[in-house]
């Protein structure tokens, strides 16, 4: 039995209260959870992530989740691009 890695999605949920937040972890990995921003990060497999997003934001103490964008921003810059900004006395 060999292991294989699932691709997960980063869901960004932002709640209105905390009485519900046990309950997040039976949608996927509860990684973190800010009681002073009002806001938790959970990861889902890839294939369940809109479905779980749109039963999160079905409870009610959640205002809004969304799937984190992150992982379709573009991480690494070439030299071309980095020419294009201007340097400053700072750099």
């Amino acid at each position: 039995m060999e292991f294989a890695l699932q691709p997960r999605e980063s869901i960004t949920i932002n709640l209105a209260n905390f009485r519900q937040v046990k309950q997040l972890k039976k949608f996927g990995h509860l990684t973190y959870v800010s009681k002073s921003m009002k806001y938790a990060i959970l990861y889902a497999n890839k294939s369940q992530a809109l479905k779980v997003c749109a039963e999160i934001s079905k409870l009610s103490s959640v205002r809004r989740a969304e799937i984190s964008p992150r992982a379709s921003l573009k991480a690494n810059f070439d030299e071309e691009q980095a020419a294009e900004f201007k340097r400053t006395s700072e750099d």
